[in-house]
């Protein structure tokens, strides 16, 4: 098992990462070759991507940033098990005020996410008090991403 990064106390955040051995009941620090531009966050998702290659990586999007930087994230990263490397697939950026019509999702914490194929899908979480109900597809391919503007009147609901 693969963690990432978490909430050290109220004000602080790291950007450790670690896997568990379970046949040892042992933690150990995983050290990648590269390991900037991930930042410390806390309440992300994490997933795995099952290349056509048949390379595995973790994919975390979104999460709190804490310490100097603070704020949001629609930062989208992969972590390579074959190379021991993190990519910065989605660097965060800012979002138009009306979400619908922006190209990229804004930050959030506490999203859903799970990846079909070569797509990530995410969807809700929070920014703040503000709760999302939003669902958007990151091609992991093209690095882009789009809003999926649901058919119908039937969308989950929010609850503040």
């Amino acid at each position: 098992m693969y963690i990432y990064g978490g909430q050290v106390n109220a004000v602080e955040n790291t950007d450790k990462f670690m896997a568990f051995d379970f046949n040892a009941q042992e933690w150990s620090n995983v050290e990648p070759i590269k390991q900037d531009p991930t930042p410390a966050l806390d309440s992300h998702s994490a997933t795995l991507w099952n290349k056509s290659d048949g390379k595995v990586s973790m994919v975390i999007v979104g999460g709190f940033m804490g310490g100097k930087s603070g704020g949001y994230s629609n930062a989208v990263y992969e972590y390579s098990f074959d190379d021991n490397e993190w990519r910065a697939l989605f660097q965060k950026q800012d979002v138009e005020e009306e979400v619908t019509n922006s190209v990229v999702p804004q930050g959030r914490m506490g999203q859903g996410a799970a990846i079909k194929g070569d797509s990530l899908y995410m969807f809700g979480g929070n920014e703040g008090n503000s709760k999302l109900n939003d669902l958007w597809r990151f091609d992991l391919q093209e690095k882009k991403w789009t809003f999926i503007k649901p058919e119908g009147k039937t969308v989950p609901e929010v609850i503040f």
